[in-house]
């Protein structure tokens, strides 16, 4: 049998046309007749003609973008003929303008324009483009053009193979943004824009465009003929052959899911808002609306990549609270309220003089900085996964939660598409359940983000304005958590304590059981460190995404799982033999690790069928993780890593021909990772392909003992596809030989020859190659589902493991920091010994200073404390420490302290520091009295407040009025723990203390200085030595009438002019309580006056 090369010919529209030919092989039996001519200015030359099989024919017809023609559509009234528009030696370098437009897939239109009828409508627009010049009229524009009709303000990236690529008009901005080259492509009269990037920068350019602009991205992907998407990543994933594209994934910030630049230690949530609005049979929003704050609202979010899943119903009043909790990346409302907010976007002024519920929430998401997008509760969007009917969700059904969870559902749909993960029930959320900590204390105590000036933190992806720190915040000093799912739980528990007993008492038990063990809590912590993120490859997998590193990865951590619980069972049987001198503690510990092990759900069975279906050493040959714009890059970075492992001895009896022999068998057979005892197909297929290596072989060795040639090998290459080598010495053995036609030049130290059976072994080689991989391909999808079919069983152990990683860090701290496990009980007490600042004295110890630690005790009879002192004498550092060690108890860790006791608190609220919000409206102290009518509307008896400086910022007067009706309040209709810093002395006096007034008995023996019942005083001061002074940071009863002002003034590096007038300003005040003129000329002045001020300070000694 006879092998000859076959040239199809390759349509080119340009007037002088080359047939441009592919060359192939073709096996001769029963025979066709084909030509290829060559045409250049009309003359013609004589036929080649070539025979071949007519089976080797395509079994479809390309048309010349080499995509497969369409069958024709029925005939409507709305298609025109289209009109020959090139007549003979008519120049055919103007493209004709055509009358009639077909719709290349039809079944594939989704966001379609227009009322009666869409497709017509979009018809329509496509033409006047075409004509008007806008585009060209070629598949690929005409593709390009309703995308970018279909997503009008979004950035459209269409897949081209190995790159992205954006056109016309979009192109120019995609350009600008990123900075990239705008390039022009000529089509008949026109030049046409465009931009593009290879596809090893998505993850690059997603970033800029998506996560720092705030830009919604459209991918446009390539699939192949079975439906799937042919390329993930660099990598092609599906059987080479036409491919046509559509929308694969709209890119929002917070629907990204598995992209690699994301941060895994912290969730990207996307939060739905649906408003409870008075009438629910018309969705839109109708008159009677609430007051504002107590408009109803419900949410949904989740994050995408994990499946968290939580509800919450709230009020407009708690949505500020709710935002800087959630943090979300991503705001879904209602579609009937687009034109609302866009309305009041594009008008500032209404955002300051509308006070309707509504604009409040609008202005509340602008302020925050979050990205708003709309979708439809009551239809899912129209997609090219699903062109089957939409399905409409009846209106009286649908409650408030319900619109939450379609909304959310909805969008991901839109987003995500036919990688939209399937969605779990959701965790509902209630307040009660949970301590509530508002955005104003969130930003005090700097429990995630660390205090800045100027408003509201940002939620946001936009934050290049003001980067946020989270160094110094209770987050980063607690953190000793290995996973980052473990990590995500740390952030949830911090911004939102337990308030059951309970919980709150079984996790300080597991805390102490891991306090108590040392060896098992490295051991297991160590572990820790090698387990995947579990749930977000579970998210990959329920989206049809996933490679095999992924299903490895998911036995690996089902192993470790395994091995963590035989650990802890190990210590469990330690402990029974050595049971009966333990104390209280200790069994106390034991009981919780028992009940803790065996909440685990067995899945040894899904471990056992992962690892004895993949090839491991397969798995990470093929999974280094090396990206490259370059095939030969990527191929020599495959053995990257063998540098560590060589051996100089066996390494210098391998030439570099055996080397790199060996390294393509490696690679080859990296490809294929699931083992063949998977299934009876696979092992079929593996059989088959072995024995046609075989056969390569066996004819290999046969020519080399015909012609006596060592030298001859059996090679592939892109230059002369299946071919013969040998050095050219072996060459002149074969000159005679009949079956050996030599290719190639004759230059060189190599010679190259075509030899037919080894063509047609090559061509069945990849056949079945192309077989064994769709039959892997199917493995894997097996796979994967049964993964996705132990998800929730997965899931439930992974939040053991959080838990566990969670109850660990907190023990670490105990053992590192000399923390104590807090007592809690239902009462409204607070006993807090030889308190500390976490974040305060992690800062000293790093610069080797200590912490000065204080005592808190709070009764029903002395709830309210009002604290005096110096300025930078530490009130402040003492009232936040009394609220972190309340969250940091009902976290369930333990607190730095000597001993604390304290009732469950419902609410956290703080009033600290000076600052505005202009966004808003709000002057420094309008923002002040803001968040102290909130405290005074939502504090309960069981909450904790801390307040310092209220009044400041108008008149002395008009301070303590304010300052003393808000005591007051708290008083009379709260009668919760308060903690309250002034440098208002008189409200010591309005509030019934009086020097020498006899003390009260507080907690554990001490005393306090008592004033109106439920009141006590306390203060800092300073320690003189000599005119020097240092701050003493201890409390002590009674006030301090002293403020210190001017020392701290001193320390901070003013001037000595400025102390001068403000030492001898105070002491005249102090003495006449008159404020009269003084004159440029008085003795503030005087020559006398600056040299006994000189005298003065060069007689006292340095600061101590």
């Amino acid at each position: 049998m006879r092998f000859v090369n076959f040239r199809a010919a390759v349509a080119c529209p340009s007037t002088v046309c080359h047939r441009s030919t592919t060359s192939f092989s073709l096996i001769l039996g029963k025979s066709f007749t084909t030509s290829t001519a060559k045409l250049q200015s009309g003359v013609k030359k004589k036929p080649v003609k070539t025979t071949g099989r007519l089976s080797d024919l395509p079994s479809v017809k390309l048309d010349k973008e080499g995509q497969p023609v369409k069958p024709l559509e029925a005939w409507t009234e709305t298609i025109i003929p289209t009109k020959a528009s090139a007549r003979r030696g008519q120049s055919r370098s103007t493209p004709p303008v055509p009358v009639t437009l077909a719709n290349d897939h039809p079944a594939h239109l989704e966001e379609k324009i227009g009322a009666d009828d869409p497709s017509r409508n979009e018809q329509d627009d496509l033409r006047q483009a075409i004509e008007a010049g806008i585009i060209p009229n070629t598949p690929l524009a005409r593709e390009v053009y309703l995308n970018w009709k279909r997503f009008p303000d979004c950035i459209l990236l269409t897949r081209v193979g190995k790159f992205y690529e954006s056109y016309f008009e979009p192109a120019r901005q995609l350009a600008s943004i990123l900075s990239i080259k705008l390039a022009f492509k000529r089509y008949g009269e026109g030049l046409f824009p465009f931009a593009g990037f290879p596809v090893v920068r998505l993850d690059k350019y997603l970033k800029i465009l998506v996560q720092d602009l705030g830009h919604t991205v459209v991918l446009v992907e390539e699939y192949d003929t079975e439906g799937s998407v042919a390329h993930t990543g660099k990598k092609l994933v599906g059987p080479v052959g036409p491919k046509e594209r559509r929308v694969y994934r709209v890119v929002t910030p917070g629907t990204m899911v598995d992209e690699g630049w994301l941060n895994n230690d912290e969730s990207r949530y996307l939060l739905a808002i649906a408003i409870v609005r008075p009438q629910r049979s018309d969705r839109k929003y109708q008159g009677n609306e609430p007051e504002d704050g107590t408009l109803g609202l419900s949410l949904a979010y989740t994050d995408a990549s994990t499946g968290e899943f939580f509800t919450k119903d709230t009020t407009l009043a708690q949505m500020e609270d709710e935002l800087a909790r959630i943090a979300p990346r991503e705001v879904v409302l209602d579609q009937s309220l687009k034109q609302e907010w866009q309305e009041q976007a594009a008008d500032t002024l209404a955002r300051t003089q509308t006070t309707s519920p509504l604009t409040n929430l609008f202005s509340l998401l602008q302020v925050v900085g979050v990205h708003v997008s709309f979708a439809d509760p009551y239809q899912s969007p129209a997609l090219l996964s699903n062109p089957g009917p939409l399905v409409e969700i009846p209106h009286p059904d649908l409650n408030a939660e319900s619109m939450a969870i379609a909304l959310l559902r909805h969008h991901l749909q839109y987003a995500l598409r036919e990688s939209m993960p399937a969605m779990s029930e959701p965790n509902r959320q209630l307040s009660s359940a949970y301590m509530q900590i508002d955005a104003p204390t969130l930003q005090a105590l700097e429990i995630r983000h660390a205090l800045r000036p100027g408003g509201l933190t940002a939620t946001g992806d936009n934050r290049s304005i003001s980067p946020i720190s989270t160094r110094g915040t209770l987050l980063s000093v607690v953190s000793k958590t290995v996973t980052s799912s473990g990590h995500r739980l740390l952030i949830r528990t911090l911004t939102g304590p337990s308030t059951s007993l309970a919980v709150i008492n079984a996790r300080l038990t597991l805390v102490q059981a891991f306090v108590d063990r040392d060896e098992l809590r490295g051991e297991l912590r160590d572990a820790l460190q090698d387990m995947e993120d579990v749930m977000r490859i579970i998210q990959r997998f329920r989206g049809q995404r996933g490679d095999g590193r992924d299903i490895w990865d998911v036995g690996r951590w089902t192993r470790t799982v395994h091995r963590l619980l035989e650990s802890v069972k190990e210590e469990l049987r330690l402990h029974q033999r050595v049971s009966s001198t333990s104390s209280h503690l200790l069994h106390e510990g034991v009981i919780r690790l028992i009940e803790f092990v065996e909440s685990f759900r067995p899945l040894l069975g899904l471990a056992d069928k992962i690892e004895g279906s993949i090839d491991e050493t397969a798995i990470l040959y093929g999974s280094a993780g090396y990206e490259s714009e370059s095939e030969d890059e990527a191929e020599g970075q495959y053995m990257a890593g063998d540098e560590l492992l060589a051996n100089a001895e066996t390494d210098a009896k391998e030439t570099k021909k055996e080397r790199a022999a060996r390294e393509r068998q490696e690679k080859e057979d990296s490809a294929w990772w699931i083992l063949p005892s998977f299934s009876s197909e696979l092992q079929n297929r593996h059989d088959e392909l072995a024995a046609l290596k075989e056969q390569r072989m066996k004819l290999q060795s046969d020519l080399i003992k015909r012609f006596g040639t060592d030298s001859l090998t059996l090679e592939k290459g892109m230059r002369y596809g299946y071919h013969v080598q040998m050095n050219k010495n072996d060459a002149e053995k074969v000159t005679k030989a009949r079956s050996l036609d030599s290719i190639g030049g004759t230059k060189g130290k190599t010679a190259y020859f075509a030899f037919g059976p080894w063509s047609a072994l090559g061509a069945k080689t990849e056949i079945a190659v192309e077989t064994l991989a769709n039959a892997q391909r199917r493995a894997s999808r097996d796979l994967r589902d049964l993964v996705v079919e132990h998800a929730q069983t997965i899931q439930w152990n992974a939040e053991l493991v959080d838990e566990l990683d969670l109850s660990m860090s907190f023990a670490q701290n105990a053992v590192e920091m000399n923390w104590v496990r807090p007592i809690l009980d239902d009462s409204n007490g607070l006993h807090i010994q030889a308190g500390r600042h976490p974040s305060v004295e992690s800062s000293l110890l790093s610069s080797s200073r200590l912490f000065t630690p204080n005592s808190t005790h709070m009764t029903p009879s002395s709830q309210l404390h009002i604290i005096t002192g110096p300025n930078q004498g530490g009130k402040s550092t003492l009232l936040r420490q009394t609220a972190v060690i309340a969250i940091l108890a009902q976290s369930g860790s333990f607190v730095p302290a000597e001993k604390a006791e304290m009732g469950v608190v419902d609410r956290v609220f703080s009033r600290v520091g000076a600052r505005d919000d202009l966004w808003r409206d709000r002057s420094t102290f309008m923002l002040e009295m803001v968040e102290t009518a909130g405290i005074l509307k939502h504090a309960t008896n069981k909450s904790l407040i801390i307040m310092d400086e209220i009044g400041r910022g108008t008149t002395l007067q008009a301070g303590i009025s304010i300052a003393y009706a808000t005591l007051d309040h708290i008083l009379r209709h709260i009668g919760c723990r308060t903690l309250f810093a002034t440098h208002y002395h008189e409200l010591g006096t309005m509030l019934g203390y009086h020097d020498g007034k006899k003390s009260k008995q507080v907690g554990n023996g001490g005393e306090s200085a008592a004033g109106r019942d439920g009141v006590v005083f306390w203060c800092t001061d300073v320690d003189e030595v000599d005119g020097a002074f240092s701050y003493s940071y201890r409390l002590r009863p009674g006030i301090n009438h002293d403020s210190h002002a001017i020392k701290a003034a001193r320390l901070a590096g003013m001037p000595e002019t400025f102390l001068q007038v403000a030492e001898d300003t105070l002491s005249r005040l102090q003495s006449t309580g008159k404020y009269d003129f003084v004159p440029s000329h008085s003795r503030l002045l005087t020559e006398e006056f600056q040299s006994d001020q000189e005298s003065k300070r060069q007689s006292k000694p340095n600061l101590f």
